[in-house]
């Protein structure tokens, strides 16, 4: 099978029987369509059959190195890659898990944002002056 019918397919079980709100069935179509432009202008073959985790390698290659993707998008990718890769094994539309194997890069870690000491003293002056039943425990 073709991966675009495949697609269709997976869409329209996402959408009918696992009902996925909009946003979410955007964010899987944008991500297998990347995938899926990826294997026709390297010109591989879109058949299920001949999908394996090397051209996915190459397409997280490509990713991160050509087109600049974050981590955390690239994590999204292959997330959407691996739910869509189980939907196709369990309705039997390949034979071969292609994602076997396939680690998401670590994103990076946020940094607290933290209050300065104007800021907390303008806090604490606040919570001072309110006369508020609930003020005290505050």
């Amino acid at each position: 099978m073709q991966f675009q019918q495949a697609l269709d397919d997976y869409l329209l079980y996402l959408e009918v029987e696992q009902n996925h709100s909009v946003n979410t069935l955007t964010g899987y179509e944008s991500d297998l369509r990347h995938f899926l432009n990826f294997l026709v202008d390297h010109k591989r073959s879109t058949d299920l059959s001949d999908l394996n985790p090397s051209i996915v390698c190459r397409f997280i290659q490509h990713q991160r190195m050509k087109a600049f993707v974050s981590p955390r998008t690239m994590q999204r990718r292959i997330s959407s890659l691996k739910s869509f890769c189980q939907y196709c094994l369990k309705e039997k539309l390949a034979d071969v898990d292609s994602m076997t194997g396939i680690m998401a890069p670590k994103s990076d870690k946020k940094l607290p944002i933290y209050m300065n000491m104007e800021e907390l003293k303008q806090l604490f002056d606040s919570l001072e002056k309110d006369k508020r039943p609930l003020s005290l425990r505050n």
